[in-house]
């Protein structure tokens, strides 16, 4: 795979994951009793997300090892994404 083909490829999970998060901010759950913690770690994960996209979109020559770098930042922000849905769902259901 190219160079250009793995960015492209990591820029659209990286769009996707965005979606994600997204969605789930508009989502039944998320209420503004969303609790100090986990907001605090929402905004979190914004900062983390908008991190990696200035580094994706930095520069166009970009190391391959600077790219797996990259890939694995999102992967690590997918799955603290997931942690998070699970924590909120969790204390939703719990206080219904």
């Amino acid at each position: 795979m190219s160079q250009k083909e793995i960015v492209d490829e990591t820029k659209v999970k990286l769009e996707e994951l965005e979606q994600r998060i997204r969605a789930a901010r508009l989502g039944p759950h998320a209420t503004e009793q969303i609790v100090s913690q986990a907001q605090k770690d929402w905004d979190d994960m914004l900062r983390t997300h908008a991190d990696i996209r200035r580094r994706l979109e930095g520069t166009n020559d970009h190391s391959s090892d600077a790219l797996e770098g990259i890939r694995l930042d999102i992967d690590v922000l997918r799955n603290s994404f997931e942690r998070w849905m699970g924590r909120v769902e969790d204390k939703f259901a719990r206080d219904k």
